[in-house]
């Protein structure tokens, strides 16, 4: 039985009573179980055990023997701190004198009792106590989940120890209470939507509505029915009204609506997001009336919206509203020190992904990461990551499975693919595939998982000899897609 469920069941709570003394120790049990709560006997202190631990709200300590063992658990797990300890009877300075004897190195403070128990004390005093301890117990720990589960919302991904990684921690924790819109700049291939989430996922204990718009894809035509949403007139089983499909500006109301790649809006969509945000207002077709804008406004931007302001690419007056508070995500050639560890983390999650086991990073891999030139940011490492472990079935990450593929266009420049067909795709990850591999069309085949029958034929479309036939043995370097 967990401790919700005791809880649920008693009208006061769980208390472990520890003593060697069994006599003593049943004639406390039987005094708290007559006061309302459920009492754990216990002849040592044995907090190692979760179960034991979990089942108590409060544990009452009777004898010398159990505040030593006590104390000398808190010497090796601090956590021990968080459940409230009694003392019954109080602890005298003889007491303390033979509890921190002996080598003991905690301090009678360190044990931080939440108080003392005396035998000339009421009924109802000891109740008292015991339900302020109770519910210091529990607000504590409730109080523990809550900082934990914020904690992990706001440091998930974001990987390394480098000094700019830890300044960019603190300036998200600086802007993460405030409402105000925040842009995030950084270049290419850096994690700026994972911020982005990050900072939503700070603000927000319970669930809150994370909505995305790329603002790439806004036009004159549709920029209104994506923000502010729109009436269809599809056939309902329930009424002949038409649906109303709503906006990402009211999807996002009470969380967080993203402008993502907001430099790449052109200047008649920047007038439209200038009308709404500026007045912070917006006309609904649906209410037939004004609406307020109800949700926090974060932008990312691969380039500065100051440059962009200048070139008179952009609205002066959206880049002030959008830029009141920015976050720059540094480079990753700027903390090539985290290498080691956001390695380890992308190459964990791809084999959970893919369902492989983890390689090994090498020593002589990582040197290899640090001294390439990473033009691509995360996402080319990324990338890189994913690749190897798809076509190299070895064990380890280490120079030989890296170089044939580090600096391979096709990984890093991830933006180039952007418009191609699949045709074209296809083609272009075959012909380097066969140019890192020398042209060898068994472990060309072997590494895409195809038939070597069948890329025989496709490098024939090409326009790449046949096998066996003049030239076929020469050395190919990688062409450019049609």
């Amino acid at each position: 039985m967990n401790i919700k469920q005791i809880q649920n069941s008693l009208s006061r709570g769980a208390i472990q009573v520890v003593s060697q003394d069994r006599i003593r120790r049943l004639e406390v049990c039987a005094q708290f179980s007559n006061l309302g709560y459920t009492v754990i006997p216990l002849a040592e202190v044995n907090f190692s055990q979760a179960p034991l631990r979990a089942r108590a709200d409060v544990c009452v300590l009777l004898d010398q023997k159990s505040i030593s063992e006590f104390t000398l658990s808190v010497d090796h797990d601090n956590q021990q701190n968080l459940i409230p300890v009694l003392f019954y009877p109080a602890l005298t300075n003889e007491t303390q004198k033979e509890v921190l004897k002996s080598g003991q190195t905690t301090s009678y403070e360190s044990m931080i009792p939440f108080a003392e128990l005396n035998p000339q004390d009421s009924v109802d005093s000891i109740r008292r106590l015991l339900d302020s301890a109770i519910k210091y117990a529990r607000l504590s720990q409730e109080c523990a989940d809550l900082i934990s589960e914020l904690n992990e919302r706001s440091s998930r991904r974001l990987i390394g120890y480098s000094q700019v990684i830890q300044t960019l921690r603190d300036r998200i924790a600086d802007i993460i209470h405030l409402k105000c819109p925040v842009l995030l700049q950084g270049v290419p291939g850096s994690e700026l939507s994972l911020i982005a989430e990050i900072i939503h996922d700070s603000m927000f204990i319970d669930s809150h509505p994370l909505i995305k718009v790329n603002c790439n894809t806004l036009t004159t035509e549709n920029v209104e029915r994506e923000l502010i949403g729109f009436y269809s007139h599809e056939e309902s089983s329930y009424s002949d009204e038409p649906v109303w499909n709503p906006g990402r500006i009211e999807q996002a109301e009470g969380g967080t609506l993203i402008l993502d790649q907001v430099n790449l809006a052109s200047l008649p969509v920047q007038g439209i997001l200038l009308k709404i945000f500026e007045n912070e207002t917006y006309f609904s077709p649906e209410e037939k009336q004004q609406k307020n804008v109800n949700c926090r406004v974060i932008s990312t931007s691969h380039v500065s919206l100051k440059e962009l302001v200048s070139q008179n690419q952009f609205k002066r007056k959206l880049a002030v509203i959008l830029t009141e508070s920015t976050i720059s995500v540094p480079r990753l050639n700027d903390r090539k020190e985290d290498l080691a560890l956001l390695t380890e983390h992308i190459i964990s999650e791809v084999a959970k992904t893919e369902g492989t086991l983890p390689k090994l990073l090498t020593l002589d891999g990582l040197e290899m990461l640090k001294k390439h030139d990473w033009t691509g940011d995360v996402q080319e490492l990324q990338n890189l990551i994913r690749h190897v472990n798809l076509v190299d079935s070895g064990s380890r990450l280490d120079a030989a499975s890296l170089s044939p593929w580090i600096g391979s266009e096709m990984i890093s420049n991830t933006d180039s693919l952007v418009g191609m067909t699949l045709r074209e795709m296809e083609q272009k990850l075959i012909e380097s595939t066969f140019a890192r591999c020398g042209g060898n069309r068994e472990n060309t085949a072997q590494m895409l998982d195809i038939g070597l029958r069948t890329l025989s034929g496709k490098l024939r479309s090409y326009g790449y000899p046949p096998r066996g036939g003049p030239d076929s043995k020469r050395r190919f370097k990688v062409k450019r897609a049609a």
